[in-house]
């Protein structure tokens, strides 16, 4: 983690060393001058010894021992900082507890003497790396906080954006969620996204990550490609990547989605110089991959990759993987119905988690206890609950303490015990507030479900009304329009034609002379007439053909309604129905809920199908009415969906009437909506 910082010391403690020979030749003797830069080579040639990973890690240790020991001779205020950072820090590298806190210790009060910002900061990131380490979550914190804060004075904005990543991450560890995001976006400002491509990756990861926590899937993957793009231009991409598709990969597998998730899990096991070269990586991802198989149903192998995965972390001395292994095997288990062995892993599991305060996997494995130990139950449900809530109270506790520590001022310490009492009097007054709001809450909210019903039984009346006035309009209309066509049909029939025949009757009772072609052009335009009378009798009975009798026509009511809607949003529609489907037998309410649910289709394709076409098609299948709705659009995945207003509306009413709905829809190939009413049941 602090790689790049070793860089930073080394150049400044090179350019320090050479200042003070060149700038202050006479200060001493030449002879003092040899020693001081014999003394530096000495130092700078045992750090080189102590970094050295091909000697022993006791040799390594006795190097830096020696290089100390000579450092603490030094008169050079400046340059005996800088060795006691270097040395400090890769004190922590070889895991030497007692010269680090000396070291490092020292370090500090030399830089607050100094008043060298930069060793002040770098201090209390040495700090806060070995409190993390040791998992001392809430001393990290604080000197990372203090690390920041010197960072940030100087405008050293990687460092201090560095430093937020790390407290981001110690909030996350905490659940203290909302904290670990504010820090993150702060950190993202301080990098250069023309260049700090490392870092934002990191940041962006870690914002996936964290939404996937709390559930926000699709933001964890937004963020997740997010950290891709910068990922782009990284120098460790190959590295990173594999991180990326197992973080993502997860995300997919917490929303079951298990067929995705495997295609990310097989991504990074097909990087094979990465599996090889790090068995904890490879157990990680294999458990991962059989996870997912065996939630989606697979059961080719589940059971040896599982218990291959397990004894690889547990020949690693993963206790935390053989934890979350072990988990994985007992479901397995309990899927497979052996609850001896689900027992006996899930046991396991509880046993190691408690031994290094895994508390996440061992709320797992007390609740997978408590529901299939029958014996036991009540005593892993019992230690369940106590060990959940006092974790809530430990991590709110934690939480609290970092917050102080981001904004405590000096005016906290001396009020800390005030503010301790009046926070217990808060929290008092608080629980109280909450309840009354709660009790208030649900009261109203009764209050208004008991409206809803009341506004939906009136709307299903009006409803009822609105389509019994519609069906009437339309029986009017058809009432006054077949009205018309007799009033014409007599008029033709009765007036027209019979004037038409005495005319023709007696023009063929005058006697016409003259030569044979007029005679016969009187008898044509006579046969004529006679044609014409034909004519007017077939449109008079035409016009009262069967056909144009008066029904109760529902079809005809759609194609009313549709066809407006056809030409405001610019869609094709076709509408057909069952010659066998009587209406005027079919219930009003049966109609009113069909028309509703058309009505609704019809909105929604509007809105957000995009649809060209839209096809409404109604028949009659053993005294089961079918209603069928399909469009062309965008379609919409079902599984991620969720359920509008309009969809409850339609299920609510078809359901009242013994009916049954169902919505298929495909991304990009539309949707169908299929609805069945048993009409001899309704």
């Amino acid at each position: 983690m602090k790689t790049f910082f070793n860089i930073y010391k080394k150049s400044n403690l090179y350019i320090l060393i050479i200042c003070c020979l060149v700038l202050f030749p006479g200060c001493n003797s030449k002879h003092n001058n040899n020693i001081i830069s014999t003394e530096i080579d000495s130092l700078v040639v045992l750090l080189k010894q102590s970094k050295n990973k091909s000697i022993s890690i006791v040799n390594r240790r006795v190097s830096l021992l020696k290089a100390n020991e000579i450092n603490r001779l030094q008169n050079n205020d400046s340059i005996k900082n800088k060795f006691l950072l270097e040395i400090a820090y890769q004190a922590y590298r070889l895991n030497d507890s007692i010269l680090f806190e000396i070291t490092n210790t020292d370090a500090q009060l030399l830089s607050v003497k100094l008043k060298d910002t930069l060793g002040i900061a770098d201090t209390h990131w040495n700090f806060g790396l070995v409190r993390a380490k040791s998992e001392n979550l809430e001393e990290a914190f604080y000197h990372y906080f203090e690390a920041f804060k010197y960072f940030d004075a100087v405008k050293h904005n990687l460092f201090a954006g560095r430093m937020l990543y790390n407290l981001s991450i110690i909030q996350q560890d905490t659940r203290d969620y909302t904290g670990s995001e504010i820090s993150i976006f702060q950190a993202i400002k301080k990098f250069n996204k023309n260049k700090h491509y490392d870092d934002l990756y990191r940041c962006y990861n870690n914002l996936g990550v964290i939404n996937n926590k709390i559930g926000d899937y699709n933001k964890s993957i937004l963020y997740h490609n997010e950290a891709l793009k910068y990922l782009k231009k990284s120098k460790n991409k190959d590295s990173f990547i594999v991180t990326s598709n197992n973080n993502i990969g997860l995300v997919h597998q917490d929303q079951d989605n298990h067929d995705k998730a495997i295609e990310y899990f097989e991504k990074v096991m097909s990087n094979e110089s990465f599996m090889k070269a790090d068995f904890n990586l490879y157990a990680r991802i294999l458990d991962n991959i059989t996870y997912s198989k065996f939630k989606n149903g697979t059961s080719f192998n589940i059971e040896q990759d599982f218990l291959k995965a397990l004894a690889i972390r547990d020949s690693m001395k993963n206790v935390s993987g053989v934890v979350l292994s072990n988990l994985h095997i007992a479901e397995f288990y309990i899927e497979q119905g052996d609850i001896v062995k689900a027992i006996s892993f899930t046991k396991e599991a509880n046993r190691l988690a408690k031994t290094v305060d895994n508390h996440r996997d061992r709320l797992a494995a007390l609740k997978y206890l408590s529901e299939i130990d029958k014996a036991n139950a009540d005593e892993y449900l019992t230690t369940y609950i106590s060990l959940n809530d006092s974790l809530q109270i430990k991590d709110r506790a934690i939480r609290n303490k970092f917050t102080r520590i981001r904004y405590e001022t000096d005016e906290f310490e001396y009020e800390s015990e005030r503010l301790a009492t009046q926070n217990i009097l808060i929290s008092i007054i608080g629980t109280i507030t909450v309840i009354l709001i709660t009790l208030l809450y649900f009261i109203k909210r009764q209050s208004a479900k008991n409206k809803e019903l009341l506004f939906e039984k009136e709307q299903q009346k009006a409803n009822q009304e609105i389509y019994e006035l519609m069906l009437y309009q339309h029986h009017k209309t058809e009432e006054g329009r077949l009205e018309e066509r007799n009033r014409i049909s007599e008029d033709l029939h009765d007036g027209v034609l019979g004037k038409l025949f005495g005319t023709r009757v007696g023009l063929g009772f005058l006697d016409i002379n003259g030569d044979k072609e007029q005679l016969e052009k009187y008898q044509f335009y006579l046969k004529q007439m006679q044609h014409i009378e034909k004519e007017i009798r077939d449109i008079s009975h035409e016009l009262k053909n069967e056909i144009l009798s008066i029904k109760s026509d529902f079809a005809s009511i759609i194609k009313d309604y549709i066809k407006p809607q056809g030409e405001l949003h610019m869609f094709a529609y076709n509408v057909k129905s069952d010659d066998a489907i009587d209406w005027e037998a079919i219930q009003d309410k049966i109609k009113v809920c069909m028309y509703r649910i058309i009505q609704e289709a019809v909105q929604n394709i509007a809105k957000h199908a995009e649809a060209d076409s839209i096809g409404i098609n109604f028949y009659l299948i053993e005294e089961t009415l079918n209603l069928i709705v399909v469009d062309d659009g965008l379609g919409f995945d079902t599984k991620k969906n969720k359920k509008g207003i309009g969809l409850k509306n339609m299920k609510s009413r078809v359901a009242k009437l013994n009916g049954t709905i169902e919505v298929d829809s495909i991304v990009d190939k539309g949707t169908t909506i299929t609805v069945a009413f048993p009409l001899i049941s309704v």
